[in-house]
């Protein structure tokens, strides 16, 4: 017991040190990757990007779809400052975002893992 013990607050120090980072956890011979929210004496606390679905979400497709949509801003500002097709003004079709499907999470779910299931974590 004390062994388990001793193993529940090496997890719950390692779960603390990365609150707030996007981590990949395994518990219960599963992988999950998200973000720690909360570490308590008996518990982790993660959140985990979910799709439409409610099917999880990897971590690097959000990722990727936050720097897509970064770099299509971008290129929206400096559009922004450039007269288009020779006009003064800015016409609609030019401007508007195209409706492709990229990987952008839905939502957040919450998942609480007892810190004894804990088998690693990684940082992504």
């Amino acid at each position: 017991m004390d062994q388990q013990a001793t193993y529940q607050q090496q997890m719950k120090e390692m779960c603390e040190q990365h609150i707030n980072q996007a981590v990949t956890m395994q518990a219960n011979g599963m992988n999950y990757e998200g973000v720690v929210e909360m570490v308590d004496d008996n518990h982790v606390y993660m959140m985990v990007p979910v799709d439409e679905q409610g099917q999880f979400m990897s971590m690097y497709e959000v990722m990727a779809g936050m720097q897509q949509e970064q770099q299509q801003q971008q290129q929206q500002q400096m559009m922004n400052g450039q007269e288009r097709y020779g006009y003064p003004y800015q016409p609609y079709y030019p401007g508007y975002y195209s409706y492709f499907p990229r990987p952008r999470p839905y939502g957040w779910r919450r998942l609480v893992f007892p810190l004894a299931a804990l088998t690693a974590l990684a940082i992504l």
